[in-house]
């Protein structure tokens, strides 16, 4: 056989190989189901499975690159003489660039196809009417995937159709700040549906539950402290008040008001007629008899360095005196002082 026969043979069995590649490329693209969202029943086409048409797609591919090469190699002469009536002394160089630039559109393809696999996960899209119906309820049902926040004062349910606009809203999370917690770059749309999102960012529907319940715990814990605080500010400000519409009483109220006080506890009256208990500081025994409080420490043997204005009771378990010595003492002071008073008049 001459090498025009071999020629049209190659080239007849190349064109049969073309067609049959894409008849079956139209049928796996656009007739026949794929992914996971569609039945494995859909996916059979003239009693043959979806994989069983892309292995048939396979063989063909690799008959086709056979036959291309044989085609190639039968017309090289005219190859080679056609680039170089062309390119002249470059037609070696323009060759090797063709094939370049043949592997450079696979190169292409891969570069701008998405690599996040939740990008295909609502494969499966028919095109027949009843095909449709049945993804439709599935993808419905995956857009209505809920979430609850249960854990807080806040009642929201998320689902796929849910805006991160709409997220702020309802708790007044700013959605800039969500967008960040959960991954999102700057240029992501924050009117975009979270179902939309998903297929496009690697973050899934719980991740975003999780993210939601922590930024509403600590809003709910800032709002807390904030309260706290000023609730103690609030308290800071009417003890002040308070102190401020206090004023000093006069010697003799506090006699009268000492005088009818219910004697309790660590008790006693001195000759006097003064009560004096264990809650009673030396300042308070001073306003009341007049005699200095340096003056009754010194004699109970409390040394200078001791508050005068701390309770007997804790005075005495500290400097080991009893509280009938401190009647006796200030009955002896307050004797003492008539002497003298007696003496001058």
């Amino acid at each position: 056989m001459k090498r025009s026969d071999w020629q049209y043979i190659v080239d007849t069995l190349l064109f049969i190989c073309f067609i049959g590649i894409a008849i079956v490329g139209f049928l796996m693209g656009l007739v026949i189901p794929r992914g996971p969202q569609a039945s494995k029943e859909a996916k059979y086409f003239l009693s043959l499975y979806r994989h069983q048409w892309g292995n048939i797609h396979f063989y063909l591919c690799i008959s086709f690159v056979v036959l291309l090469i044989i085609h190639l190699i039968l017309s090289w002469r005219w190859i080679k003489g056609k680039a170089r009536h062309l390119f002249h002394r470059g037609w070696t160089t323009m060759l090797v660039l063709t094939v370049i630039v043949s592997l450079l559109v696979l190169f292409f393809f891969w570069n701008f196809s998405p690599k996040i696999p939740i990008a295909y996960e609502d494969y499966g899209v028919r095109t027949r009417s009843k095909a449709e119906e049945i993804v439709s309820e599935k993808s419905q049902s995956l857009q209505e995937e809920k979430i609850s926040i249960g854990e807080s004062r806040y009642n929201i349910v998320i689902t796929g159709k849910t805006t991160l606009m709409d997220v702020e809203k309802a708790t007044g999370i700013p959605a800039r700040e969500m967008a960040d917690a959960l991954g999102l770059p700057s240029k992501a749309s924050l009117k975009q549906t979270l179902g939309q999102l998903r297929k496009r960012y690697p973050f899934t529907m719980e991740k975003a539950r999780d993210v939601l319940i922590e930024l509403l715990n600590k809003k709910e814990s800032l709002a807390q402290e904030k309260k706290e605080k000023e609730e103690i500010q609030i308290r800071k400000e009417q003890e002040i008040k308070i102190k401020m519409k206090e004023k000093p009483r006069p010697e003799e109220s506090l006699r009268e008001e000492h005088k009818q006080r219910l004697v309790k506890g660590r008790m006693a009256e001195v000759p006097s007629g003064i009560l004096i208990t264990g809650r009673m500081t030396l300042y308070d025994l001073e306003k009341i008899t007049g005699i200095p409080a340096r003056k009754i420490a010194d004699e109970l043997g409390i040394p200078p360095h001791a508050p005068l204005n701390e309770q007997l009771g804790r005075l005495r378990k500290r400097y080991f005196f009893t509280m009938q010595q401190v009647r006796d003492v200030v009955a002896s002071l307050m004797k003492k002082r008539k002497e003298e008073k007696k003496i001058w008049q």
